[in-house]
């Protein structure tokens, strides 16, 4: 190779990686400007009692919301799922809170779980956004959750959703670096306690 094709080649390849290099910090912009739209609403919403305000605020939050996972669901087609290390933690928390919030399609919540489930195994997403994700799915389906993250609503008042195994919930939430069920409960105004343990009795036949 001469001297001529050798400087075209380093110029070629240095444009590809600066090309490569403006697309991930145009993706990440991206995702950092979806992440404060996603959040911007859930903030608002606790501003203005019950009326006609904050109903105009939810209505605004569910259109985003759905605009949000067309571009989100997109990028991870395209690209995968992008690690922290990749576009920074605010864009990579993009990805996940635009599909937890994504309730009104819990069919695409369903089909990206795998997917999140082989990014927290890569290490390009959290084990304990994973176990709220997993619990939103489960619930979205009519299951009972696994990590108790949901907090139902009636009557304007909270409520512990049901809980597969709740005996051993705190366990499998201190897994995944979440705080004990009884104090994230308490943010809610709900007061839950562990269940007490079933003693088993062996039953003997007839003699």
């Amino acid at each position: 190779m001469n001297m001529r094709c050798s400087l075209t080649f380093l110029a070629l390849v240095t444009g590809i990686a600066s090309f490569a290099q403006n697309a991930t910090a145009r993706l990440r912009a991206e995702l950092e400007f979806i992440h404060e739209l996603d959040q911007r609403d859930r903030q608002n919403v606790h501003n203005y009692p019950s009326g006609a305000q904050k109903d105009s605020v939810i209505t605004h939050m569910v259109l985003q919301d759905s605009l949000d996972l067309l571009r989100v669901t997109a990028i991870l087609d395209s690209a995968g799922w992008l690690g922290a290390d990749e576009i920074g933690a605010t864009a990579n928390q993009a990805l996940f809170l635009v599909l937890q919030h994504a309730d009104a399609k819990p069919e695409i919540q369903a089909d990206f779980l795998p997917i999140m489930r082989q990014a927290v195994a890569d290490g390009k997403a959290r084990a304990d956004e994973l176990a709220m994700f997993e619990d939103r799915v489960a619930v979205n389906h009519g299951r009972p959750q696994i990590y108790g993250s949901q907090i139902g609503w009636k009557d304007a008042k909270p409520y512990m959703r049901e809980i597969e195994d709740e005996e051993h919930v705190n366990e499998r939430r201190a897994a995944v670096h979440l705080e004990p069920l009884e104090k994230y409960a308490e943010r809610f105004g709900l007061l839950w306690e562990p269940p007490e343990k079933k003693e088993r009795l062996l039953l003997m036949g007839p003699k």
